[in-house]
């Protein structure tokens, strides 16, 4: 799904930087991973997205971890705009973006439901 054609230069700029805002920072091949697309065309804008200093990366290790540029002197109405374009996004994508999980849960802990509110307020619960 591409909704802001026209406004950024290729799908999968809309794709990470909605990752991004939703998941905060990321790395290329788990941006890849959780849309189901080559991992060349998301680096490939990556570095696009960097040199226009849209977003910045930092190394941890050997895996270079981006994020929204906060010193972007356009942050918040990208923001803005991204958290629009989210709107017109299956809640099966947005929900799967806001309940991501970056570290194994705890032996025993119970699951907790998400609500629907949390997908149209760009919150997590």
């Amino acid at each position: 799904m591409f909704v802001l054609k026209g406004v950024l230069r290729a799908e999968s700029q809309e794709k990470i930087l909605l990752y991004l805002l939703l998941c905060g920072p990321g790395y290329g091949a788990s941006i890849a991973e959780f849309y189901a697309v080559p991992q060349n065309p998301i680096q490939k804008q990556l570095a696009r997205l960097e040199e226009d200093g849209v977003i910045v990366s930092h190394l941890i290790g050997k895996v270079r971890n981006y994020e929204l540029n906060p010193r972007y002197p356009f942050l918040e109405p990208l923001k803005a705009l991204l958290k629009s374009a989210a709107q017109a996004y299956p809640a099966k994508i947005i929900n799967a973006l806001l309940v991501q999980r970056t570290r194994p849960r705890q032996a025993g802990k119970p699951l907790l439901p998400v609500h629907d509110n949390a997908i149209n307020s760009g919150t997590k619960k």
